[in-house]
Order: structure tokens, then sequence, then C-alpha cells
């Protein structure tokens, strides 16, 4: 199979996992809420929250397995891939015990933190055991979800996550009607995860013809793996800052509701984030395989064809929100929030470059350059904070909203556009030629289509703006498709369809 049909089967897939987690989320949520009440709810959601946040121990770890997998997989190194595995496997084991541990510690310490009712307190400490129990499994077995998208098989990794959530749904549905309490139930949600993640360890297995050897005990192994993995980290919680910062600015200079004004542009910002991630990741784990075999050229043509259809997809939808988002945020949220709209079109403009980039910044990580771009990461981070905590009482929110797009727009951007090209040896016009001119017109006709149909057909509710918002990028996708693609283009992207 060509990589283009890889990339295309591997974005499709991902598309309809995160479709069907988003779907059985919406319907579930207000029947297990109606179930075990608002509290238990709640803790339920504290537990995993936590659980999420002890996740970054993991200091990197995954994106280096996946990268290297990808590479040493494109060179047809099965016993340095089975290394990366090994090594990877030992750390998650050892990751997990952490985590249970520290879990094992919030089960008799939760309550003194947290007002819990006294008939709770039990369920919480079982619901902290069971995360911490299942801890020992879930984090050695993630390793071989990492292998498998190492391995460019997103397709089977969405599948099994779609499979696993329909069970998770209809085990929801039993267990609840049946009288069972949210114990049974996490520990049911436990157990189906577990379940796909073996499904992945035996696939995996069959494809490298994988031998597991534990406790690993390879260091220059654990060096090459670090030496990569430490420097995503920092750039990972540089960003986690980076956007939680901004509340933190926000409430001390402003006030606490305040914060839930921004955070309404700033859902929209992490809306973007999640459509942009799951177009650019298949791409990313491609060009790592192409770096194993030190096919540049190669890279390159994924960066020129991958940047153009893309952008083709993904701009539509942040011009299209760019103008409709007076019409959504007023419709989705109320008049009470009329104040997020110019934050909010400040922050979508800052996408309209980012969303152009996310290969060239995939490519550098998939050629191991990660020291130099933490230092852009700092960058923007500082820039960012001084532009809004010295604009926050002339601008309000707006300031915070202007740091990050300022920051981004005119230090991130073509800082990491110039390394990027600058490891490929593309000249910016090149770049410019091939991945962004040609769709210029394209982004021209969507700008025109977002002004002029408000006018015509006035959206009068949320349901109203979301079906013409679709319409008009339905619509502009195959006007690019139609009429401004020629022969080979519409052959290329049949072959991604």
């Amino acid at each position: 199979m060509s990589k283009i049909r890889i990339i295309g089967r591997n974005i499709g897939f991902l598309v309809l996992n995160r479709l069907t987690v988003a779907v059985v989320t919406f319907f579930l949520f207000p029947f297990i809420v109606g179930h075990v009440g608002k509290e238990l709810y709640g803790v339920y959601l504290l537990v995993m929250t936590i659980t999420g946040y002890l996740g970054i121990l993991d200091i990197g770890v995954m994106s280096a397995l996946t990268k290297y997998v990808a590479e040493f997989n494109g060179k047809k190194d099965y016993e340095k891939l089975n290394k990366i595995i090994n090594a990877s496997f030992s750390f998650y084991v050892l990751i997990g015990v952490v985590i249970a541990l520290l879990l094992f510690i919030c089960s008799a310490h939760f309550s003194n933190f947290f007002k819990i009712e006294d008939s709770n307190i039990k369920i919480v400490k079982q619901l902290f055991f069971a995360a911490g129990m299942s801890a020992f499994l879930v984090w050695p077995l993630s390793t071989f979800r990492g292998a498998i998208q190492g391995l460019n098989l997103w397709n089977i990794d969405a599948s099994v996550n779609i499979i696993v959530q329909i069970f998770n749904a209809i085990a929801t549905f039993i267990i609840l009607s049946s009288g069972y309490g949210i114990v049974h139930l996490f520990i049911a949600t436990q157990i189906l995860t577990i379940s796909g993640s073996i499904v992945l360890f035996y696939i995996v297995k069959k494809k490298v013809n994988l031998k597991i050897i534990f406790p690993y005990q390879d260091i220059e192994t654990f060096k090459f793996i670090f030496n990569f993995s430490f420097f995503m980290f920092l750039g990972s919680l540089i960003n986690i800052f980076l956007f939680q910062v901004h509340n933190l600015i926000i409430g001390y200079f402003i006030s606490v509701s305040a914060v839930s004004i921004y955070a309404v542009a700033f859902n929209i910002q992490n809306y973007l984030r999640t459509i942009n991630s799951t177009i650019g990741a298949p791409a990313w784990t491609i060009a790592s395989e192409m770096e194993g075999r030190r096919d540049h050229e190669g890279q390159k043509t994924l960066l020129f064809k991958g940047t153009k259809y893309m952008s083709a997809l993904f701009l539509p939808v942040i011009l299209i929100m760019f103008f409709y988002a007076e019409h959504f945020i007023n419709y989705w949220m109320g008049k009470g929030f009329s104040e997020s709209i110019v934050p909010a079109k400040i922050i979508i403009l800052f996408w309209l470059f980012n969303g152009t980039m996310e290969l060239a910044t995939g490519m550098l990580s998939a050629k191991g350059i990660v020291r130099a771009p933490l230092f852009i990461q700092l960058s923007v981070a500082i820039l960012n904070i001084a532009i809004g905590i010295s604009l926050i009482k002339y601008l309000g929110i707006t300031a915070v909203a202007l740091g990050l797009t300022v920051s981004m727009v005119f230090v991130g951007f073509p800082l990491y556009l110039k390394m990027s090209l600058r490891s490929l040896k593309i000249t910016f016009k090149e770049y410019f030629d091939k991945a962004v001119k040609s769709n210029l017109l394209f982004y021209l006709f969507v700008v025109l289509l977002s002004l002029v149909m408000p006018k015509l057909l006035y959206p009068k509710n949320i349901y109203f703006t979301l079906v013409e918002m679709a319409a008009i990028y339905i619509t502009s996708i195959l006007f690019y498709y139609l009429v401004l693609l020629d022969k080979y283009d519409r052959y290329e992207l049949k072959k991604i369809i």
C-alpha cells in the first residue's frame, strides 16, 4: 500500500475513533450521572483526572517509543526495534508501580482534602484502590499502543478502541441498570481497556516477532530513548504551563468569572487543536519511517503534498469558525459570553499559521531534532506571558489572547518553519510554491462564502449555525476538488480517501 493511502486510511480511522468517543461520551454522561449522582460521578472524574496528571511521569517515553519503532521499522532493523519496545515496557512497569502506590495513598487521604459525604468515603477509597490495581497492567500494556502507532497501524489502534468504546457503552448500561455502582463500572472499563491493549500486544508480537525480555537492562537503549524523550517531556511541560497559566493570570488580575469567559475561547482553540492533531499524527510516523530509510526526498514530497492537502482540509474550518465565531458563541453560550468573541477570533487567527506547519514541526521530531525547538517553545512562552501581563489591565482577557497569537505568529511560526525547511534543505520559496501558493484562491473562496452566507441566511440558533458552517465547508471542499485541482491532484486525493 502506498504511503498516501496509508495516511488517508489512518486519518479516516482516527476521525471515526474520535467521533465514536464523542458520541459514546455524549450519551453516557447523563445516563451515568442519573444513576450514580453528581457527587460520585464528580469523584469518578477526579480519579480519572488525577490518574491523567500522574501520566506526566511518562517523561515523553511514549513519543520516543512511537518515533523509534517507526524509524527502525523503516530500516527493517527489528533487533533495535525489539530493544526499544522492551526498554519501554520495563520502564512502564516501573511507572505503573509508582502510579499504583500514589493512587493507594490517594485512597487513604483523598477525603482529607475534598469534601465527601460520609456515606461515599468507602466508595471513594474503593475507586482509588481499583485505579491503583489497574495501573499495574494499564501502564506496561500501553507500550503496545505506542508500538502499533509506530508501525503505522493507526487503523488497528482506532478499530480496537472503537470496539472497546462500544463494549464500554453496553457494559455501562447493563451494570447501572442492574443496580450495581460506580466502582463496578470503573472496574469494567479498566478490564475493557486492558483487554484492548492485550489485543494490540499480540498484533505487535506477530508483526515484528517480538520477544519480551523483563527486566530489560540495556543501559545504552535507555539512554538512547531518554535523549529524545526528555526534551519532548520538557516541551509538553511548557505547553501545559503556557495554556494553564492564562487562567491564573486572568483570575489574579481580573476575576475568577473572567476565567470562565476566557474558557469559551480556549475551548474553541482546543477543538481546533484536536482536529489538527488528528490530521497530522499519522503523517508524523510515516516521516519517522522515512528517516529510518534515509528517504529525505520522500520526506520533502510528504511535506509539500501533506501540507497542501492537510491545510486544504483544516484551514477552511479555521476561516469559517473565524467568521461565525459571534453567532456560534452567542447561540452556544448565550449573550452573557459576548466578551469571549474577540479573544476567540484572535486565538483562531494563530491557527491560520499553526495549521499550515503541523507537518513541518512533525518533521523535526521525525528527524530527532528536539533540543532547538525546546528553546523556541520557551521563547514563545515568555513573550506570551509578558504580553498578557503587561496589557491585561488595559485590554482585559483580550490581552491574554493577543499574547498567545502574537508570540506564536511572530516567533514560533517563523522559527519552527525555518528550522524544518533547513533540516530538509528546502528554501522558503520552494515550500511556498509547492505547498501553499496553489491553495490561496481556495482560501479566498472560503472567506467570500463565509461573508456572504450569513447575510443571505442569517443563523437563528446553534443548530442552524452548525448546519450552515458545515454547508460552507462541504461546498468549499467540492469547489476545491472539482475546480481548483488538476487531474493528478484529484487522483492523489482519491487514493487518500
